[in-house]
């Protein structure tokens, strides 16, 4: 038989024994160690009473507090069994019941009667009930929260109000009568008034089973495939799931405006400190992919070019052809085509459309097809001038 003594168990007596050395510490100073500092200050004598009240303080918060770490480990151990519920929202209902009885019983040793202090308490408590009233809202607040169980301590969460610029999302640390405690995702401990919780604000609870489920959202410019982009980025996710901490992720061509596509990541991971670089991994892969895209697309990649009206401009575009092709391969270029795009009085332009090889340079294409027309432009222009 194992002598090992159970958790709950041992927390209690750990709580016990701290409670104890207390109370021996203040009985010894008030018995022992008070009246030899009274017979050199005896004007110390007239504190004897508060000594006393500060024992039976001590007694009965102690005592409170030692049921307290226990229901808590009590608790905390029913909601990690896989068949149980999350009951973790019981602790703060009954942390203030435990805590109302103990300043109850403090109140009847001090000699203070309860129900006149309710009698006589009306109409100062009416007066108060103004004075505190964002304080009685989130008090009546957090219990709600608490008995109905919409939020408790080791929820994932993801809270959203006007009153922030960012949804808040991390990890519900403590569910207390004023506020919540929420470890969010850069590890800081942000405190959320209950009544916010409450009223104006987007409230999602993040657990899915066993993991955390939330959604990552990226806005795209139009000029490449959007179909292209997922399947790209998808296969970069994949590889590097089992590393992010990611168990699935489903990827979606959510919105489409004028000037941007959207696309909507729905992930289950593990562990709420790996959003950041899970994130940080799918907008990335995004990136790459819609890049990768716009090069393979000649219409993503354009540059415009003007010429004089002296020279006849398809044979500028028919040498520039030709030059630009001798240098294509160096250059990094993937393809191209050229267009007559404009005419105006004393100008036409020419545009070139093309896409780049995996790793080329822009700058470097962009210089090959300056040179190639205009060389072409200039050549044109001379033989002209010889044949006159």
């Amino acid at each position: 038989m194992s002598s090992r003594v159970p958790t709950v168990g041992r927390e209690t007596l750990k709580a016990i024994g701290i409670i104890s050395i207390g109370i021996i510490v203040l009985v010894t100073f008030q018995y022992f160690l008070y009246p030899s500092v009274e017979a050199y200050y005896p004007f110390l004598k007239s504190y004897d009473l508060y000594m006393r009240d500060a024992i039976a303080a001590a007694v009965i918060f102690g005592f409170a507090y030692i049921i307290l770490r226990g229901i808590k480990q009590a608790i905390e151990i029913t909601s990690q069994k896989r068949t149980k519920r999350n009951i973790r929202g019981l602790y703060t209902i009954l942390r203030a019941v435990v805590y109302g009885i103990a300043i109850a019983v403090f109140l009847e040793y001090m000699g203070v009667s309860l129900t006149g202090a309710l009698i006589g308490g009306t109409v100062g408590g009416l007066i108060l009930s103004f004075a505190l009233q964002s304080t009685v809202s989130s008090l009546l607040s957090g219990l709600l929260l608490a008995s109905a169980g919409i939020v408790k301590p080791k929820d994932k969460v993801s809270y959203y109000s006007w009153m922030f610029d960012n949804p808040v999302i991390g990890e519900v640390v403590d569910v207390k009568l004023l506020t919540v405690q929420v470890k969010d995702i850069d590890g800081y401990v942000v405190e959320l008034p209950n009544t916010a919780l409450l009223s104006q604000s987007e409230f999602k609870i993040l657990g899915y089973n066993s993991n955390i489920r939330a959604t990552v959202s990226a806005a795209l410019p139009v000029d490449a495939q959007i179909r292209g982009i997922i399947d790209i980025a998808s296969n970069s996710l994949e590889k590097k799931k089992d590393d992010l901490g990611l168990t699935n992720f489903q990827m979606y061509f959510y919105t489409k405006t004028f000037n941007s596509n959207t696309v909507k990541v729905i992930i289950d991971f593990r562990r709420m400190e790996d959003f950041n670089s899970i994130s940080h991994a799918i907008n990335v892969a995004l990136e790459e992919g819609y890049w990768e895209m716009k090069n393979r697309a000649p219409q993503g990649n354009n540059i415009i070019l003007g010429f004089p009206v002296d020279v006849p401009i398809r044979e500028v575009m028919k040498g520039g052809d030709s030059l630009l092709g001798q240098k294509s391969g160096d250059a990094g270029l993937l393809e191209f085509r050229s267009f007559f795009f404009t005419k105006a009085f004393t100008t036409n332009s020419i545009k070139v459309s093309f896409s780049l090889k995996k790793g080329a340079s822009y700058d470097v294409v962009a210089d090959a097809i300056n040179t190639s027309y205009e060389e072409a432009y200039l050549n044109l222009k001379n033989k002209m001038k010889e044949n006159k």
